[in-house]
């Protein structure tokens, strides 16, 4: 379980707001929804090879406090950023369903298998 000192690293969560440009093709455009302190932690061992395997790019596990502002992420519109760091969201858990954590498996990196 995190503790209060693992949560030193400040991630803003962001949220796809697509738009149209004027040919009717759709624009990323990533509004921030909140800054949160999580504890970021890579996958070890067969998580992370099994996810290497499949994604091609670094596997991640990041837990935050729970909030009612990220509990309704989607993973496909939404992504966290810490400075240049894109981390996308692949799932979302409420851990053990008592609104205290929420764990978020992340991916970061090219996306492109080695």
């Amino acid at each position: 379980m995190a503790r209060k000192s693992r949560l030193r690293t400040k991630l803003m969560f962001q949220r796809d707001t697509r738009t149209k440009d004027t040919d009717g093709f759709e624009e990323a455009d990533w509004a921030d929804k909140g800054e949160r302190f999580c504890s970021v932690e890579p996958l070890q061992g067969r998580e992370y090879w099994d996810a290497h395997a499949v994604l091609g790019s670094q596997g991640l596990k990041i837990r935050t406090h729970y909030d009612t502002t990220i509990t309704d992420v989607e993973p496909d519109r939404w992504r966290m950023k810490n400075g240049s760091t894109i981390y996308d969201i692949i799932s979302m858990v409420n851990v053990d369903e008592e609104n205290r954590w929420m764990e978020f498996l992340c991916t970061t990196g090219t996306g492109v298998l080695d």
